[in-house]
């Protein structure tokens, strides 16, 4: 005796596809958000420029435009290339963005799974 079936995932893909959007945003508003505390801050312009995109292709980014935020971020290195050191700062840090996306990411991976966990 045998036993066949037939079962339609389109359902079930077109779910995964949209809570894995989700969850990419969620994801990378937490990165902005953390980035953003750890972003200097004289005026405040620089932290509160932020935006978090995704891409035509499906990728999300987290984006703090222009030139002063790169800066901002790598310091010297930026400037000068391998020599040269962060920039120092009463109220904030230089690798604002990296040191978020490197502590953030275990949290981030429990937010992609939240967001599975809810709309599937």
């Amino acid at each position: 005796m045998k036993f066949e079936g037939s079962f339609d995932f389109s359902k079930l893909e077109k779910g995964a596809n949209q809570a894995r959007t989700k969850g990419l945003i969620q994801a990378g508003e937490h990165i902005r958000q953390v980035s953003a505390e750890l972003a200097p801050k004289e005026l405040g312009s620089l932290a509160g420029s932020a935006d978090v995109r995704m891409t035509s292709d499906g990728h999300l980014t987290v984006v703090f435009p222009g030139p002063y935020a790169r800066y901002q971020e790598f310091g010297v290195f930026y400037r000068h290339g391998r020599f040269g050191a962060p920039l120092r700062h009463d109220n904030g840090q230089s690798f604002f963005l990296t040191t978020a996306m490197n502590t953030e990411k275990d949290r981030c991976i429990d937010i992609m799974a939240d967001a599975l966990k809810e709309d599937l």
